[in-house]
C-alpha cells in the first residue's frame, strides 16, 4: 500500500498522549520508551497483511543502538489496544556537515510478517522438505480453526522445533465461521489462511503481548449502520473515491481428470450478477483445482475467488476527523465493516488499511476502505501478474506430469499474454 501522507484538520481521535511507543530487543524484551517530543513515526496498517512502520532518532538518542541490530524492533500501542508491533528490516545511519552526529532512520514490518515467511507444508509435522509422506494437508471444519490449525501446524507451538517461531503462542479460538476444508502443498502460510479468512469474514494478525506473539483472530464487525462517514456531517476531513468493475463474475473450476474427463464447475453470485448487469461485463475466472476430486473444495475455490472479487470495487482514501461519536481506533477499527456517503449514494465497505503519522505536526491518521489498489494503475496491474504467479505456482505444486507445449500455453493464458 502507498499513500502520500494524509492532510489533516483540527485534533483526531488519536491524540499524542494516546500513543506509546516501546523499543524491544531481539528477545521481545522491552528496553524503553520513547518520548512523545522525540517521536518521528509512520505506520501503515493492513488487514489481514503486513504492516510497515517507519521511525527516525537521533543517532545519539539511547535506544538508537538497539534499533540498528538483527532482531530489534517497535511496540506501538494506541488507545484501547495495540496497533502494532514488528521487527526491523532496515536501518540507515544519515550524517552530513550540518549533523555530524547523524539520523537513524529505521523501517520495520509488523509481526504478522512470519505468516508470510513461512510454507504451508503437506507434512507438518515432519521437517524433511526431502520426505514428505503426505501429498497435501488437509484441514476441515469451521473457518477460525482451520486457519488456527494451519498456523499451529507450521510455525506455532506445534510445529516441529525447526521450524517453529519462537515465542509464537496462538491466541482464542472460537471457532467462527462456515465449515470449509482447504488443502495445503506448500502455498505462502499467510495467502493461504487469507483465502479462508476473507471468505469467512475474519481477521488475523500476530502482536506482541507481555513477552510473547500471538496469533490473533477477530470477526468482521458490521458497523455500517451505526459509522456513516460524511464530510458534509463533520465526520470526514476529506475523501477521494474509486471503483472499478469486478475482477470476476463467473467462475470456472478444473478439479481432476483430463481433457474431456475432466470434472469441473461453475459458479456466480447474486453479488456478482449484479455487478455483471451493472458493468455490462461477464467476467469469467479459471481456477485450478486439480489437486482434489472433493466437489466441496472445488465450491470453496470458487467462493473464494466471488467472495474477494465478484462485487464492483469500491476504494476510499478517508481522512476522519475529532467525531466524538465515530473515533477511528475507538469506535471503529480496521477490519470493520462501514458506511460512507459519496456524493448522493452511500457505499459500504471494509476498512482494509490506515496510515497513522506522528511528528512535530502532531498526530495525522487516514484511513482506507476497500482495495487500495484501485487508485494506481500500476498496483491493478501488479495484482493480476502476482495473482498470475501464484496460479503457476500452484500448477507447479501439484502437477504431476512435465511441462508440455500445452502446459506453456496454459501459463501464458494465465499471464494474460494470450
Amino acid at each position: 500500500m502507498h499513500l502520500a501522507t494524509p492532510e489533516v484538520d483540527g485534533d483526531l481521535a488519536v491524540q499524542l498522549a494516546d500513543l506509546t511507543v516501546e523499543v524491544r530487543d531481539r528477545d521481545l524484551k522491552r528496553l524503553g520508551l520513547i518520548r512523545p517530543e522525540e517521536l518521528n513515526l509512520r505506520i501503515e496498517g493492513e488487514h489481514n497483511g503486513i504492516g510497515t512502520w517507519k521511525l527516525e532518532l537521533a543517532a545519539e538518542h539511547p535506544l538508537a543502538s538497539v534499533l540498528r541490530q538483527p532482531g530489534s524492533g517497535i511496540i506501538v500501542t494506541g488507545p484501547q489496544d495495540i496497533l502494532m508491533s514488528g521487527p526491523t528490516v532496515s536501518p540507515v545511519v544519515v550524517t552530513s556537515a550540518d549533523d555530524p552526529e547523524g539520523m537513524v532512520s529505521v523501517e520495520g514490518v509488523s509481526d504478522s510478517v512470519v505468516l508470510a515467511d513461512m510454507l504451508a507444508w503437506p507434512q507438518p509435522s515432519n521437517p524433511d522438505p526431502t520426505t514428505q509422506a503426505l501429498s497435501h494437508d488437509v484441514r476441515q471444519g469451521d473457518a477460525e480453526s482451520v486457519i488456527h490449525g494451519f498456523v499451529n501446524a507450521n510455525c506455532g507451538p506445534a510445529a516441529p522445533a525447526a521450524r517453529r517461531k519462537a515465542r509464537l503462542r496462538m491466541g482464542t479460538n472460537l471457532a467462527r465461521g462456515p465449515q470449509v476444508k482447504k488443502s495445503a502443498r506448500f502455498p505462502v502460510l499467510g495467502a493461504l489462511i487469507a483465502d479462508v479468512a476473507v471468505m469467512a469474514g475474519l481477521g488475523f494478525r500476530v502482536v506482541q503481548r507481555g513477552t510473547e506473539l500471538v496469533f490473533e483472530t477477530y470477526q468482521v464487525t458490521d458497523r455500517s449502520l451505526d459509522i456513516r462517514l460524511d464530510v458534509l456531517t463533520g465526520t470526514l476531513a476529506s475523501q477521494s473515491v474509486a471503483v472499478a468493475p469486478p475482477g470476476a463474475t463467473q467462475v470456472i473450476v478444473g478439479g481432476q481428470g483430463e481433457l474431456t474427463n475432466r470434472s469441473f464447475l461453475a459458479a456466480t453470485t447474486p453479488e456478482a450478477l449484479a455487478a455483471e448487469a451493472e458493468w455490462g461485463r461477464r467476467i469469467e475466472r479459471f481456477v485450478d483445482q486439480r489437486q482434489t476430486d472433493d466437489p466441496a473444495e472445488y465450491q470453496q475455490a470458487a467462493d473464494e475467488v466471488l467472495a474477494e472479487e465478484g462485487f464492483t470495487a469500491v476504494a476510499m482514501r478517508a481522512v476522519p476527523t475529532d467525531d466524538l461519536t465515530m473515533r477511528f481506533g475507538i469506535d471503529w477499527h480496521l477490519g470493520d465493516r462501514v458506511a460512507a456517503v459519496v456524493g448522493s449514494g452511500e457505499l459500504t465497505a471494509v476498512a482494509t488499511g490506515y496510515v497513522l503519522v506522528v511528528g512535530a505536526g502532531g498526530v495525522q491518521l487516514g484511513a482506507i476502505l476497500g482495495d487500495p489498489r484501485q487508485f494506481d494503475r500500476n498496483e491493478t496491474l501488479n495484482r493480476r501478474l502476482e495473482d498470475a504467479r501464484k496460479r503457476i505456482s500452484a500448477l507447479e505444486r501439484n502437477a504431476e506430469i512435465g511441462t508440455t507445449a500445452t502446459d506453456d500455453a496454459a501459463v501464458m493464458s494465465l499471464m494474460g499474454v494470450w
